[in-house]
């Protein structure tokens, strides 16, 4: 491919989003119940077909852990909480979508961690993998995700967003590279077949 064409690819996936939401834009809504009902997008239906619960969340900047600033945008996010209480938090675009994502692929897949991670091993982990959890230029600062209108920062879900726009629990991925599954194992929930 000439460099042409991949600056030309390039501008055409920063205008039309992140290859995730080209991805989910192509599945169909689901139908709606009669003319007044809500429409659910599909991939809220997904998460919710693989035992999650959708919800809208927002991004969240948690300076040294004790300042929280809500961040623009907001997402649908599916949350599988297990019977010991424990859980995960994935993208549902992520989830439902019809090709392989790279949280999928590193979910799925659970890379080997090399350690030696200073702080919080989550965020090393995410990152080892090519991977980002974080929201600022130093190692205290990070974000996440959680409902609108949240003002503790230890309820802001730590991330791992990828280059294509995927994006899953930090923790959840950490502790499923060791085979400890937190909320619900992923493996077989997602709508694409992963390699």
């Amino acid at each position: 491919m000439k460099r042409s064409q991949v600056l030309s690819l390039g501008a055409a996936l920063l205008l039309s989003g992140s290859a995730v939401a080209a991805n989910a834009a192509d599945s169909p809504a689901a139908p709606a119940a009669g003319p007044a009902a809500k429409r659910v997008p599909a991939d809220a239906t997904w998460c919710k077909k693989q035992g999650g619960t959708a919800q809208k969340q927002v991004p969240y900047y948690t300076k040294t852990g004790t300042q929280i600033v809500r961040l623009g945008g907001e997402r649908e996010m599916c949350v599988f909480t297990g019977a010991d209480g424990t859980k995960i938090t994935i993208g549902a675009d992520s989830l439902a979508a019809d090709k392989p994502t790279l949280a999928a692929l590193a979910y799925v897949h659970k890379p080997a961690d090399p350690g030696g991670h200073p702080g919080n091993p989550s965020l090393g982990y995410c990152k080892s993998i090519n991977g980002t959890a974080l929201y600022g230029p130093k190692s205290t600062d990070g974000g996440g995700w959680a409902k609108k209108g949240e003002t503790n920062p230890s309820n802001v879900v730590s991330s791992c967003m990828f280059a294509d726009g995927s994006v899953i629990d930090a923790w959840g991925l950490k502790y499923h590279s060791g085979d400890v599954i937190r909320g619900a194992d992923l493996t077989k929930k997602f709508r694409a077949d992963i390699p």
